[in-house]
């Protein structure tokens, strides 16, 4: 199954989302809708509404109006996490387009994701399920912490693996796990297949944030939407660049230390370090990380628990696309 199957198995159901969307940023403020449009219409696949719904398709669930709003709850989280982290790193493009920051300032990027947060809220505030209020506030709690670890150990070189696992797990995995836990929730899922969903949402989080963080040394700005290094060069200490200096001598290791506490670098020294960074096999073990997570997440869904099916066939293909979203961009790269 292609990815492209995938989100035409749930067409109808994510214009539902769309629409949804769209509802709950219509405000008598006029810049509300403006800036948030803007935001909704940058692209995306609405990954995290998606695996509501198919998680909730695995345990033989409906897509009702509750799996919706849930879904869209879950996509005004992630849209906000967005806008505070471009003020933070001051990011200028997103998705090959000037961000909100960039565009309406940073003032009018944090208010408008606090408003989004406090749609999502509103969304799921008359939920009668206390579960889903809970899986949602502990995973936005997550959310938080990874920002704050992550932007406490910007440009820090001392920070270990397993702390760098625990930031990414917090940033990105955690949204993403909670988003299947809410499909098993909403459908009444028994323990064990709520508990299967949620780690196989953990698994391909993580691969998702380490394939994300490969493509800012190894693919193209038309693929990533935002200038290659972008991450580097503010100072985001990623596993790629941790493996890089902590298999290099103490000449280089210096030369990276460096280059990490320059908020100026050039294009010409971030060649280097992304010349060095392929010699080095940096891009190579942070992948075979990520396919690690991807099997391990398969595992988690055994067809004896969720039957053979498209949608058990289409998880699949989520978690396969998580690698494939890299190897599209080695023939570019390949020629240069």
């Amino acid at each position: 199954m292609e990815f492209s199957e995938v989100t035409a198995l749930f067409k109808d159901d994510l214009k539902r989302v769309e629409k949804e969307i769209r509802k709950n940023i219509q405000s008598q403020i006029s810049l509300i809708p403006q800036i948030s449009g803007y935001l909704m219409d940058g692209g995306g696949k609405r990954i995290r509404p998606l695996l509501v719904m198919l998680a909730s398709k695995l345990c033989k669930g409906e897509i009702t109006d509750r799996v919706i709003k849930h879904a869209c709850s879950i996509e005004f989280i992630h849209a906000a996490t967005l806008l505070h982290d471009d003020v933070v790193d001051e990011t200028t493009v997103r998705r090959g387009r000037e961000t909100v920051n960039t565009k309406w300032g940073s003032d009018a990027s944090i208010l408008l994701g606090d408003y989004l947060i406090s749609q999502s809220i509103l969304l799921i505030a008359y939920d009668s399920e206390s579960r889903t209020i809970q899986a949602i506030a502990e995973a936005a709690k997550e959310l938080v912490e990874g920002g704050i670890k992550e932007f406490s150990s910007a440009r820090k070189l001392s920070i270990t693996e397993e702390q760098y696992l625990d930031i990414i797990y917090k940033k990105t995995g955690s949204i993403i796990s909670v988003s299947c836990k809410l499909g098993a929730i909403l459908s009444n899922a028994d323990s064990m297949a709520e508990r299967s969903l949620v780690e196989f949402g953990k698994n391909i989080g993580m691969a998702f944030q380490l394939v994300d963080d490969v493509m800012d040394y190894d693919s193209s700005e038309e693929i990533l939407g935002k200038p290659v290094g972008n991450d580097f060069k503010e100072g985001h200490v990623t596993l790629p660049l941790l493996y890089l200096y902590r298999n290099s001598n103490s000449s280089f290791k210096k030369d990276i230390e460096a280059f990490i506490k320059n908020d100026k670098l050039t294009d010409e020294e971030f060649f280097f370090v992304q010349d060095k960074m392929r010699e080095g096999k940096a891009i190579d073990y942070t992948l075979d990380l990520a396919r690690d997570y991807i099997d391990k997440a398969k595992t988690f869904l055994n067809p004896s628990m969720f039957k053979e099916s498209d949608y058990l066939d289409a998880s699949f293909t989520i978690a396969d696309n998580i690698i494939e979203r890299h190897l599209a961009t080695r023939p570019a790269l390949n020629q240069t």
